[in-house]
């Protein structure tokens, strides 16, 4: 069994997904790029292709909670809501980035 095939399905497996989380939510804070870092690590920890398109999709959902959590903290929800194509851009880029980071990550990335 390969370090890699032990880390995705090992008794360690979702602390992993976690941090992956984790690393790839403070890299989008600090710049969107982090999107597709997340995207990359949940990817690489996935079992199977079809995994990495559901961690992938629900890395994007868990950053663009943070960050509607963070804009109503802010006070700024309700002008955020009325941006129209910004929102529908901001919601795409959540979802989309991270997902195919996953997708090409996990495609290109077998058992090492």
């Amino acid at each position: 069994m390969s370090v890699l095939t032990e880390v995705r399905t090992g008794n360690r497996a979702e602390l992993a997904l976690v941090v992956a989380t984790l690393v790839g939510l403070g890299a989008a804070s600090i710049h969107w790029t982090g999107l597709i870092l997340g995207g990359v690590l949940v990817g690489i920890l996935a079992t199977s292709v079809r995994r990495a398109v559901v961690q992938g999709l629900t890395f994007g959902g868990i950053a663009l909670a943070v960050h509607v959590g963070r804009l109503w903290v802010q006070g700024a929800l309700d002008p955020f809501f009325q941006t129209g194509i910004l929102l529908a851009l901001t919601v795409g880029i959540a979802f989309g980035l991270p997902t195919v980071a996953a997708i090409g990550a996990r495609a290109l990335v077998d058992d090492v």
